[in-house]
């Protein structure tokens, strides 16, 4: 159940329930015709257990909470808060408009690492098969002759004879190393620290990761401050919602100073470490016209702007760098089969 609803179905799932109750349509009557017209088995026997919670008065954030979806944290949270409030419909098309952001942004991020992806990938495919498949052919004829091959050809022929007898176990070695970190880090609270330290550390790159970070921190807080939810309140539910340690454990920092009376900004300027100066900056005049909240909305809208100009900036870098990096190992490998033919040419003739 907890794939069931990607972050495509939750923006539906959003936007539907939020035009469906804002006709008057009741809300076990909305997630009835929801149900109706999903085309998955899996998410249809969830609604049905949706109904019979809300039937029986159970809320549908709790129900949502009890059946442990996998909801972005904001979406359970807004519904929760639109409950409260009487305004379930407008809470949900704030959602809506949130998770549609996120997910602008996360399918630019993708399409930015396609071509990249195709490159990296057409690379290794054109390597392997010219070390596997022609390289082979030529190896026989190589060693029959008393020459010297060139360097280039030799360390082919190495690399070759390499991936024959231990490619398998190379391969296997280094699947298993990858799950092994992968485990360590996530059983290991202090390894895992420091390597979400490291990630938000990475040279010429540490800025862009903040600015990625703070955009959903941004979006969020303007969200819950607008619907009437506190500096405290926004603060947990940015602890609680971070995917990186690190920042859980600033936020829980930020949000026992916010209790002392220490101002959202002043506690950002302690750890501008992990902020991003635009941040601290907009915060500190938010909070001197009352209007904090509205500064976030506009920090987010300026981070997705600078995401946008990021990736273009990469894509239109990295593009040329990878076809000559392609370039290279291709025809460095071609190169060891034709200085060869090229020696045996010469060799011949003599």
């Amino acid at each position: 159940m907890n794939k069931s609803f990607r972050l495509p179905d939750q923006i539906f799932f959003a936007q539907r329930l939020s035009l469906l109750l804002n006709s008057g349509v009741s809300i076990v009557e909305a997630l009835s015709m929801m149900k109706n017209i999903d085309s998955s088995l899996k998410r249809k026997r969830i609604y049905e257990i949706l109904i019979k919670n809300v039937e029986e008065g159970m809320t549908l954030s709790k129900s949502i909470r009890n059946l442990k979806l996998s909801f972005d944290d904001l979406l359970v949270v807004l519904i929760k808060n639109g409950e409260e409030g009487g305004h379930l419909s407008s809470a949900l098309s704030q959602a809506y408009v949130y998770l549609e952001k996120k997910n602008d942004i996360k399918k630019k991020i993708v399409s930015s690492l396609i071509y990249p992806g195709f490159i990296v990938i057409a690379t290794i495919a054109m390597t392997l098969f010219l070390i596997l498949y022609i390289f082979p052919k030529i190896i026989p004829l190589l060693s029959s002759l008393d020459i010297k091959l060139p360097l280039i050809t030799r360390i082919v022929q190495n690399l070759y004879y390499f991936l024959i007898s231990y490619g398998i176990y190379f391969g296997l070695s280094l699947i298993i190393l990858f799950f092994g970190i992968r485990f360590l880090i996530n059983k290991n609270q202090s390894i895992k620290f420091k390597f979400h330290k490291s990630i938000i550390s990475v040279p010429y790159l540490h800025t862009y990761i903040k600015i990625y970070m703070m955009t959903s921190v941004c979006g969020m807080g303007e969200m819950l401050l607008s619907s009437e939810k506190g500096l405290p309140e926004m603060l947990v539910f940015s602890r609680d919602s971070s995917k990186n340690i690190v920042y859980q454990k600033v936020f829980d920092e930020i949000y026992n100073e916010s209790l002392q009376g220490i101002s959202f900004s002043n506690s950002l300027r302690k750890y501008y470490k992990f902020f991003p100066q635009l941040l601290i900056d907009m915060s500190a005049l938010g909070e001197r016209t009352g209007n904090l909240g509205h500064m976030l909305g506009h920090c987010s809208k300026i981070f997705e702007q600078d995401i946008e100009t990021i990736l273009k900036r990469f894509t239109s870098l990295i593009e040329p760098l990878l076809m000559v990096i392609m370039g290279l190992i291709v025809g460095s490998i071609a190169l060891s089969i034709i200085l060869p033919v090229y020696e045996i040419t010469n060799h011949l003739s003599k």
